[in-house]
């Protein structure tokens, strides 16, 4: 263990050939698959566009554009590498963004907006929100909305029988899409409708109001609340602006600012460069940090549940990326450089329970071939977990899958030992019609979250986990 899982070998090596290819006119930043849809993706461009695929269509020869079908036009490379990406297995876009900015201009062009009005306006944010609201976004059908590079595209899980696509950009905009399947007798058509945007930098002391914003992290079950991850900290937004006391802070840091009606003049001193939402709790959130650190937040609170300083290995690094297991409370992974560590809270709460070396186990090394030079750009995320808790990782250009000890993918079926000792929440231990004098965030704020039954013993004990948790704990 671990065992790399599905790979194929040619002529002895231990190449993967794809057998379908995405064509774009321009580099991808990030990519996801529609949840619910799996046959769709969607990707953004360094451009601020954003592309829809549809994996049903036949694909293409990348040369003449003829389906699988038709016959080869020839002239085919005599190294079986490249004879294999001159094959019939691209698929072209069927949708992009740019066609609402082209028909925008063309639209300004005939007069049809005033000329010296901008194409797109901010409002001003409200007071305790996340950023201004898009107001002609529906006049533009979504163009405009981005001018800078798309850093992150997300999906939220199937939420009321749809998903939601979450668009980033670097300057702090956020971008909401419903993807729409229009059907017909001749063929079907597939159109991104805008929902709506959010602009998290504006009004915040920001040189020309650019957030330096890189992930974006969706909670799986609450798609309204959302953290961006960005060079001037952690931004926590939502879709609609309230004033729940669940909603917690706009910033999430390590160090608590005293500057509670404004933004701080000063950046962040902190650099996150990764976060995800725990699947079993309403806002339980693990982020990394490119100087090393790991912390554990509770989105309704202003500082950390616990802090591990130096935890993770191969810092500092920009590349480090979280995620939780979603099929155990109390695992989640950490991947930075060539290092995935396995954190199991249950067993220790101060280091990593297991760690893969992907060069040396898995020969995941450069290997000096041209696919590992073009990884050298980064990528949005490096790290995805699949719904069984395997990890799927991505190292020098090269995707695996890896298989796990079973004690990292089966749920506790009892409490170990030590962690057996009851909790008592502390909703308890109030003074009967006081609660809303004391304590402004109590249980009855928290937004519920579905466990399955075979992990409500495991997530009953992360619960005690967390209480019995120090600020800061040291990593060895």
């Amino acid at each position: 263990y671990p065992l790399p899982a599905g790979r194929a070998t040619v002529d002895g090596g231990s190449l993967v050939r794809p057998t379908r290819a995405l064509a774009s006119f321009c580099k991808l930043s990030s990519l996801a698959v529609v949840n619910g849809r799996s046959h769709l993706v969607v990707a953004g461009s360094e451009m601020g566009s954003l592309l829809v695929w549809d994996l049903r269509q036949k694909p293409r020869y990348p040369r003449s554009g003829r389906g699988a079908t038709d016959g080869a036009d020839g002239g085919f490379s005599s190294d079986p590498e490249i004879a294999h990406f001159e094959g019939p297995i691209w698929n072209v876009t069927v949708f992009s963004t740019d066609l609402f900015a082209f028909s925008a201009a063309a639209a300004m062009g005939r007069g049809g907006f005033d000329d010296d009005a901008a194409p797109l306006s901010i409002s001003s944010p409200k007071k305790g929100g996340g950023g201004g609201k898009a107001t002609r976004g529906d006049d533009l059908g979504g163009g405009g909305i981005h001018c800078m590079e798309i850093s992150c595209v997300r999906c939220s899980d199937v939420i009321g029988g749809d998903s939601l696509v979450f668009a980033l950009d670097v300057m702090g905009v956020v971008s909401f899409w419903r993807l729409l399947e229009l059907g017909n007798v001749s063929h079907q058509s597939v159109k991104l409708a805008l929902q709506g945007s959010v602009c998290l930098a504006e009004g915040a002391h920001l040189l020309g109001d650019f957030l330096g914003a890189s992930y974006l992290c969706i909670h799986p079950q609450q798609q309204a609340q959302f953290v961006v991850v960005s060079t001037s900290g952690i931004r926590q937004t939502g879709r609609k602006f309230s004033a729940s006391v669940a909603d917690g802070p706009r910033r999430l840091e390590l160090a608590h600012s005293f500057f509670d009606e404004e933004e701080p003049l000063c950046p962040s001193l902190e650099q996150p460069c990764g976060a995800s939402f725990c699947p079993f709790f309403p806002g339980l959130l693990l982020v990394a940090y490119a100087e090393g650190d790991l912390a554990l937040f509770d989105c309704s609170l202003c500082v950390p549940v616990t802090h591990w300083a130096g935890a993770i290995a191969q810092a500092p690094s920009r590349d480090a990326t979280v995620a939780w297991s979603p099929r155990r409370p109390c695992v989640f992974f950490v991947k930075c450089g060539s290092l995935l560590d396995v954190w199991d809270l249950s067993e220790n709460v101060c280091g990593p329970a297991h760690t893969v070396d992907l060069e040396r186990e898995l020969g995941l090394g450069g290997g000096g071939n041209g696919i590992a030079a073009a990884a050298a750009r980064a990528t949005c995320a490096e790290l995805f977990v699949d719904v069984s808790g395997r990890p799927v990782v991505g190292h020098n250009g090269t995707v695996a899958v890896l298989g796990l000890p079973s004690k990292f993918t089966i749920p506790l079926q009892s409490a170990p030992p030590k962690h057996g000792q009851p909790v008592q929440p502390i909703d308890d231990l109030l003074v009967p019609g006081g609660e809303r004098e004391v304590f402004g965030t109590l249980s009855r704020h928290c937004r519920s979250v579905d466990v399955p039954q075979t992990c409500a013993l495991e997530r009953d004990v992360m619960l005690g986990i967390l209480a019995s948790m120090s600020p800061l704990q040291a990593a060895v």
